[in-house]
């Protein structure tokens, strides 16, 4: 059973080594790929959603950003103490009535009583797995305290560098991708409404069909028939989603939509 990282485990009472340079070189390696990438698709980091990628994570935009600019930072900065990223569910993920969990519903969600929920807040304890599994689940952040920060930043950024790759394919000659394989996510608006302004450039396409025949023998639009016969193909829940994208886009969609 994997231990949270690095943490005293109250049950071993012992810290597992760990090489905290190693850890940040590693996500700072990481982060250096996410912006090389999205570079070479013709974005910078600016498309990123750095609040919720702070919210995902529980590290800091400013540590995030100095990683992605090449500067150094503590090993603090990236992977916080246990206090500090409970502190943070705490703060970030509320009661459904809009307040602050207390001690004891904390306590009474990891299974332990009130006075260690008080020790892991202060820091003079550390949890052990369980715990520690049971509070991240309490808060529905699965894996919080257990991943390791390169791979939580991966798995928050993947989605972005997934619209970044669509919006590329959009662009390019694969135009039959359109609105198939994504969504106007909220993880970038940034990269949304770049979405939005590719499904344009294609139903502007689909209109400009529509205008009067060319001399004989024209052929039709081939981009068009290919988009058109993908949309057909599609079972009919997620063709009216589809639709329902792109007339968006062009300003059909009525108010009910």
């Amino acid at each position: 059973m994997r231990r949270a990282r690095g943490f005293i485990d109250e049950e071993a009472g012992d810290r597992p080594f760990m090489d905290n340079t190693t850890v940040v070189e590693g996500v700072a390696a990481a982060l250096a790929g996410v912006k090389a990438e999205l570079e070479k698709l013709g974005h910078t980091i600016e498309v990123i959603n750095f609040d919720r990628l702070t919210h995902e994570t529980g590290i800091a935009e400013a540590t995030v950003r100095k990683l992605f600019a090449g500067e150094s930072v503590s090993p603090e900065e990236v992977d916080p103490p246990f206090k500090e990223r409970l502190r943070f569910l705490i703060e970030t993920r509320l009661h459904p009535d809009g307040r602050q969990y207390t001690r004891a519903e904390l306590a009474a969600a990891a299974g332990c009583n009130k006075s260690t929920i008080t020790h892991l807040l202060n820091g003079s304890r550390n949890p052990g797995f369980e715990t520690s599994n049971r509070l991240a689940n309490h808060f529905e952040a699965p894996g919080f305290f257990s991943i390791g920060p390169e791979k939580a930043l991966l798995a928050a950024l993947e989605p972005v560098l997934v619209q970044a790759r669509f919006i590329a394919k959009l662009k390019g000659e694969q135009v039959e991708h359109v609105a198939l394989r994504g969504s106007l996510a909220d993880r970038s608006p940034q990269l949304a409404e770049q979405l939005q302004a590719a499904i344009q450039q294609v139903v502007d396409s689909a209109r400009a069909s529509n205008a009067p025949a060319g001399p004989a023998g024209e052929d039709d639009d081939p981009e068009l028939s290919e988009l058109t016969a993908e949309l057909r193909s599609l079972p009919p829940t997620r063709r009216r989603g589809v639709m329902s994208i792109i007339k968006s886009a062009v300003g059909l969609a009525s108010r009910d939509e």
